[in-house]
Formats: C-alpha cells, structure tokens, sequence
C-alpha cells in the first residue's frame, strides 16, 4: 500500500484563517512542542538541575522558568506579535521575512536575548523575571528539536490546517523519566562556562543534532541525500518556488502512532526518535539554567543568591 503524502500546502493558507485563529485560539500560528511540554520539560530540568551537585534552585524560579517557556506560546499579550513571528530555524539563512512578517525565528530570538541580557546585567533585578526572561528564551532552543521547525516544514496551528504531527505525537504523561547523572551535570556545567558559550549558540547546536537526527545533515554538517528519515521530512521542498524561500515540507509518512504504510517506521522507531527529542530539549534546558546561573554571578545578583539559600 503506497502512503498518501501529507498535505501540507504553502503558507499562504496561514492567511485565509489568520483573523479566526487570533479570534478564538491564543496559541502561536506556528509552535512546535505543545506549551505544556515546553513547561513540563522546563520542569523536569529544573528539578534534574537541583539534583546537580553544588546546585541551589529555589522552587519558584524553576516555576518562572516554565511559565516563561509556555508564554512564547500562549500568553493573550503577545498574539499579534507571534503572527507575525514565526519559530522556524533560518537554515542556511533562506527562510526571509515577507511583507511584514518574520517567517524565521532570528528577529523574535534576538529581542527576547536582548531583555534577557539587560535583566542579567543589573545587580538588583527580580530573580523570578529573569528566570521568566531566560525561559522566554528557552522557548526556541527547545523548538529546535522539533523536525518540523528545523528543516523547516510549514505548518500552523489554525483552524483547518493540520498541526505538526510531531507535536501532537506525546502526552506529558508519556514522557519518559528525566535525570543526569554527576558527570552530564559536569558536561552541561563546562558547556555553559565556556567564554563564548550564549543562547544563539545553544539553539545553533540544537538544531544541528535534530537535523543530523533526522539524517538530514552528517557529522561535517554536509547535506545528506537518502537520509534514513526522508519518508517524513523532505528538504529541499519539492516545489521549485518553495525551496527558492527555503522551506522544506513532510514527506509521505505521517509521524504518528498507527501508521503502519508501505515504507514507513514503525511505532517504537517513532517512540524511540520522539524521547531522543525530548530529551535533547530538557538537556538543552539544564544548560540554559547553568548559563543563567552563571551570568547571575557575574552580574553579582544577590537577590538570586538570597533566594537560593533560603
């Protein structure tokens, strides 16, 4: 039996049921990971951090960093804002803005750095809107292990047009166990130190092990012609004037439990893709909790540190 492609047509759709989304759903025209797994993964690493050797998170700024990743999807103030800024990896900088919208995350990226910076720069900032900020920013670094928004594959969360298959694939109860043992937390701890170390560079490294995930891409970062996964995403796209604006699209297979077509993976494969993911998303996380940490002690941030030993 030949599996049915996915139709996933050009963006243009986006228009046709833009003001109904805005109208009845706050949710970003094009998220990936639900916001409840943003935030539940920024929980899960934040608890996996505490475990961290000589690691002080106060309860609430775990929260803050949660709530933050699940406002870049979801808060009722930023809607107009995030349908004109999409969370798509600008691969091999193609993916342009057109007219007044950003199809690319860089712009939307850079503001949210930006604010996080100042905040991280002032000795008497409020530790739970830094760590809010620093979940803002941890929205998109998460995002990147997300196939659909690397390659990038067009899709939005609107009435009428189908989600990311990826996106709907768990449940938060799914989700496996989350810890680091001694020497990951070391690893992450080294990773952030490092003199260059910044959240460009963390959402860089992500979407480069997601393409090299989906064998898009190998170790040199070279294309990858007949990639293990290419039933499920394409790049370039098919379409001559979509590859021109640097879209991808999905492929014949549908990442979804049930799909038992001719040349598709099976559901463990699919399992097992989707926990590597997500677990590249919460590691990503612990990293992003180990730079804030350190910037605050650069910053000489004493209201964290008073958190931290009460």
């Amino acid at each position: 039996m030949e599996a049915t492609p996915v139709d996933r047509s050009a963006p243009i759709r986006y228009w046709a049921v833009l003001g109904l989304s805005l109208l009845f759903n706050p949710s970003t025209p094009a998220m990936a990971f639900t916001p409840e797994l943003h935030s539940a993964y920024a929980l899960k690493a934040a608890q996996a951090f505490q475990r961290c050797p000589g690691v002080k998170l106060p309860v609430q700024l775990g929260e803050a960093l949660a709530k933050g990743t699940d406002a870049e999807d979801s808060s009722p103030l930023t809607i107009l804002q995030r349908a004109t800024h999409w969370h798509f990896y600008n691969r091999n900088e193609k993916l342009e803005p057109f007219w007044f919208v950003e199809r690319n995350l860089d712009a939307i990226f850079s503001k949210r750095i930006e604010k996080l910076n100042e905040l991280l720069d002032k000795p008497d900032a409020d530790p739970v809107e830094v760590y809010e900020q620093a979940g803002r920013v941890l929205h998109y670094i998460q995002d990147m292990s997300v196939p659909g928004h690397v390659v990038p594959a067009y899709h939005a969360k609107l009435p009428g047009n189908p989600a990311d298959p990826f996106d709907e694939f768990e449940s938060i109860e799914a989700l496996p166990v989350f810890d680091l043992s001694d020497l990951q937390c070391q690893a992450l701890r080294d990773e952030a130190d490092k003199a260059d170390a910044n959240p460009r560079r963390f959402l860089d490294a992500a979407a480069t092990a997601t393409l090299q995930a989906i064998e898009q891409i190998d170790a040199a970062g070279k294309p990858v012609v007949d990639g293990a996964w290419k039933s499920y995403w394409v790049y370039p796209a098919r379409d001559t004037d979509e590859a021109r604006k640097g879209w991808g699209q999905y492929g014949t297979c549908e990442f979804a439990k049930g799909n038992v077509n001719a040349g598709c993976k099976r559901e463990e494969e699919l399992v097992a893709l989707f926990e590597q993911q997500s677990r590249q998303a919460q590691r990503n996380s612990v990293l992003m909790l180990f730079y804030v940490q350190k910037k605050l002690a650069e910053a000489g941030q004493k209201n964290a540190s008073a958190m931290a030993d009460q």
